[in-house]
């Protein structure tokens, strides 16, 4: 897409038609973000995404997405999946195997068909791709929010940490886990809604192919496969494309999160990922899987002798009462963070963005023909997007949560009512009709919006 141009009577153009006038201030340029930028580029909608960090990059190491969220990417914008496809790697089969982990014979429990293959790839490979669709003059690095408040005229006002504001008609919070818009929204005292452990931490790491195919043969190395057994799992899952496997190792953790490094390691900045992400040994993830069998254990020993220990926290505990408040509302993990158990916490996001997208372009329509849009319609506005995303997306949240529980079963003795019980959640997940999604909250706005005339 071309980057917009100005217009000689100052009227900002894309793509050679008139870009409507609400401006949007996304916070935060993570894969949401960068996700809803692009579908506000398509639908020809003004917005700026403030990113905190010195250029985009994403945590982790592998995404992957269900059939639910491809086609909420394609609805947003064709070349939002597109991007995602151009760098994934289809696992062979098309599906994703399960298999007992703590028996010495790799037993198949079951398999996740998801229509079109299991598709997987780096986060930073899909964010590459992504950003280039965005205009860089769209996008202002080093830009820490630290409050949003509405001045005398009725916009937002956002201040970052270095002393300089902008104004936004809308303002998104992408900005994760320990969102500033969250807080900006409902407070960030002790009884705020906010992320929590989840009592399950991860070691991840990427390991070249060469090395698996040596340790386990090569009918191992072409398939996505689940080790599942007491007290954790691990995940297996081939990136051809750079010809490495990704191993994420997950251990169920009965204690509290404790960030153990001193003061000085800490520095100044309390939102500091090292809370999330801290050192740890090959062994510590070794001596959690002693009862799995050794094809488990061959895999853990080809991670990296140190390595990260992942945090994972989620908001099932204390959860955001909507994801709207008057010109602000949230989206990703601000709004409504997940384990990733389920393989749904980012097509969440991308649900968000398509919701959120639309819900905006009709504003921006109903703008530009004419009509009032203040602070009453874009507060409905954003009250339907929450409305339309707030159950299905808590309910994620707590099923992530129970498909640990069934990952991590203490014996294989109720075998076939686990395999049901994930199945059935995959397919509420993957089945959503995301296109009536839309057109439901459409047409409550377009009602909500009547009354207003």
């Amino acid at each position: 897409m071309e980057a917009p141009n100005n217009h000689p009577n100052g009227i900002n153009v894309i793509n050679g038609h008139k870009a409507k006038s609400l401006e949007v201030a996304i916070v935060g340029g993570g894969l949401t973000g960068l996700a809803l930028a692009v579908g506000l580029l398509r639908r020809n909608i003004n917005f700026t995404i403030y990113e905190r960090a010195a250029s985009f990059g994403e945590l982790g190491v592998g995404i992957h997405f269900t059939p639910n969220a491809e086609r909420a990417m394609e609805a947003l914008d064709p070349r939002v999946l597109q991007s995602y496809v151009d760098v994934a790697t289809n696992a062979e089969g098309g599906f994703l195997s399960f298999v007992d982990g703590a028996s010495g014979d790799d037993g198949l429990l079951f398999q996740l068909r998801m229509g079109k293959g299991y598709k997987a790839a780096r986060r930073c490979d899909f964010v590459s791709q992504l950003v280039k669709h965005i205009p860089q003059e769209r996008v202002q690095h080093l830009k820490w929010l630290q409050s949003v408040e509405e001045d005398g005229e009725g916009r937002a006002v956002l201040t970052f940490r270095d002393g300089s504001t902008a104004e936004a008609d809308v303002v998104v919070g992408c900005d994760g886990i320990r969102s500033q818009v969250r807080s900006a929204m409902f407070g960030s005292g002790p009884s705020a809604p906010r992320a929590q452990y989840a009592h399950q931490l991860a070691f991840r790491g990427l390991v070249p192919m060469a090395k698996v195919e040596e340790a386990l043969g090569s009918g191992k190395t072409s398939r996505a496969i689940g080790y599942l057994g007491p007290g954790g799992f691990v995940l297996s899952v081939p990136l051809a494309g750079i010809n490495m496997m990704h191993l994420e190792v997950f251990v169920m953790d009965p204690l509290d999160w404790s960030d153990t490094r001193s003061k000085s390691e800490k520095g100044n900045d309390e939102d500091d990922v090292k809370r999330y992400v801290l050192p740890a040994t090959r062994a510590e993830a070794e001596k959690a899987f002693t009862e799995f069998n050794p094809t488990v254990r061959s895999l853990i020993s080809l991670l990296p002798e140190t390595l990260g220990k992942w945090a994972i926290f989620d908001m099932l505990d204390s959860p955001a009462p909507s994801y709207a408040l008057g010109r602000m509302c949230l989206a990703g993990d601000a709004a409504h963070a997940s384990t990733p158990n389920q393989g749904g916490g980012a097509g969440a996001g991308m649900e968000d963005s398509l919701v959120l997208a639309e819900i905006l372009a009709a504003l921006a329509d109903r703008e530009n023909s004419g009509a009032p849009v203040g602070l009453s319609e874009i507060s409905e506005g954003l009250k339907v997007y929450s409305e339309a995303r707030y159950e299905r997306a808590q309910w994620l949240v707590q099923s992530s949560r129970r498909v640990a529980q069934l990952f991590t079963r203490k014996s294989a003795e109720q075998e076939e009512p686990i395999s049901r019980e994930i199945l059935e959640r995959s397919h509420q997940l993957w089945d959503h009709d995301v296109d009536a999604m839309v057109a439901d909250a459409l047409g409550k706005l377009k009602a909500k919006l009547s009354e207003k005339k």
